[in-house]
């Protein structure tokens, strides 16, 4: 799993969304998009740290983009249809997000300037969210499975609580890889177990592990030594989606130094997947132009009196389909070289500005006095 995450690669792809949106829009032209039939639409979660993204396909596109998002950054494939009906020349950005602390280097915090004290909160909230009862549950397996030496002989002691096969929910370890079960426990204690090692574990550790006093695992309890028991939580759409597409890859998650922006990238990377086979079965985008680009929004904490995050965009693959029928699949090398290949300039933008200045200056719309 951890090679799966690793795929979204961040190094030498982010792009600042300033340059991504009009190489975006300009990309759509070179495909024979026609500026007066693009309808642009946006699956971002309802962070207010998304809402500069959104602007900016607003100015770039000349019309504000339709919410094809759900918390978190899921994607509503159930609006496919509503989209298709409002442009011939159809655009999805899809993009998790993850906030960054540019001073302190750290990925999953997010400045809240309009709170009081003014401090770092989980961005995203919703994925961060989801992550906080698996890292509980990771923390405490940690303290409580011990390595070391007993009365001279190597052993591992391992809390009761987590040899309760029965448990509903919780971190489950895979004895098989801690401990020799031949001859069952060494020794019951008042709160633990003590056993024999596997093997495999008393070479990983090596010998000077064993001459110790047992001292917690801590982050020697690695993800191949662990799994996770829990019925999603419910929410008012039925299962928690995000945490069940998150389940497979939870036990490389908590384990990791950055686990909420490995999240983000291995939960754009399913939605990708599953928008992609959405599109492909929906009728309403038949005969339409249509460009599905998936992405990882990057929102580095504002300084003092900026307005909006320095938000990076980060692709992951996009999918093309064509009214002449012509269809690929672009790949992140591919996808980040044919974006740096459009120019950064769009001499369609909106000056906001000017365009409010003129809605402005309209003759005023006076609804029928029958309204009341």
């Amino acid at each position: 799993m951890r090679q799966t995450i690793d795929n979204l690669r961040i190094a030498g792809c982010a792009m600042r969304y300033s340059q991504f949106v009009p190489r975006l829009y300009n990309y759509c032209l070179s495909l024979g998009f026609d500026r007066n039939r693009m309808m642009p639409s946006r699956a971002f979660c309802s962070d207010e740290s998304q809402g500069y993204p959104v602007i900016l396909l607003a100015q770039h596109f000349g019309t504000f983009p339709f919410d094809h998002g759900r918390v978190g950054g899921k994607v509503a494939v159930n609006r496919h249809g509503p989209h298709a009906h409002h442009g011939e020349d159809l655009v999805i950005v899809q993009a998790s997000h993850v906030g960054y602390d540019a001073q302190t280097r750290r990925f999953g915090v997010y400045r809240r300037h309009r709170t009081h004290g003014r401090g770092f909160g989980d961005n995203c909230g919703k994925i961060c969210g989801v992550l906080h009862w698996y890292m509980q549950e990771y923390r405490y397996a940690a303290e409580q499975v011990l390595c070391g030496a007993l009365d001279g002989a190597p052993v591992v002691l391992i809390d009761n609580l987590l040899l309760d096969a029965a448990r509903p929910e919780g971190l489950v370890l895979k004895l098989e890889n801690l401990v020799d079960r031949a001859d069952g426990p060494l020794r019951a204690m008042s709160t633990c177990k003590a056993f024999r090692p596997a093997a495999s574990l008393l070479a990983r550790l090596g010998p000077e592990c064993w001459l110790q006093p047992p001292a917690a695992l801590g982050d020697r309890l690695t993800s191949d030594l662990f799994t996770f028991r829990r019925m999603p939580a419910q929410d008012i759409e039925h299962y928690d989606q995000i945490e069940v597409a998150l389940g497979p890859v939870m036990p490389a998650l908590v384990t990791s130094p950055d686990p909420a922006l490995d999240a983000a990238r291995f939960h754009t990377q399913v939605e990708f997947d599953r928008t992609y086979r959405s599109i492909v079965r929906e009728p309403a985008y038949r005969d339409k132009n249509l460009l599905f680009v998936a992405g990882l929004n990057i929102d580095v904490s504002p300084g003092e009196g900026m307005p909006f995050p320095l938000t990076k965009f980060v692709p992951w693959a996009a999918y093309v389909s064509l009214r002449d029928g012509r269809r690929s699949l672009l790949e992140q090398d591919e996808l980040v070289a044919t974006l740096r290949a459009q120019s950064a300039d769009n001499s369609d933008r909106l000056s906001f500005d000017e365009v409010i200045a003129d809605m402005s200056e309209v003759d005023e719309i006076i609804f029928d006095a029958r309204l009341g």
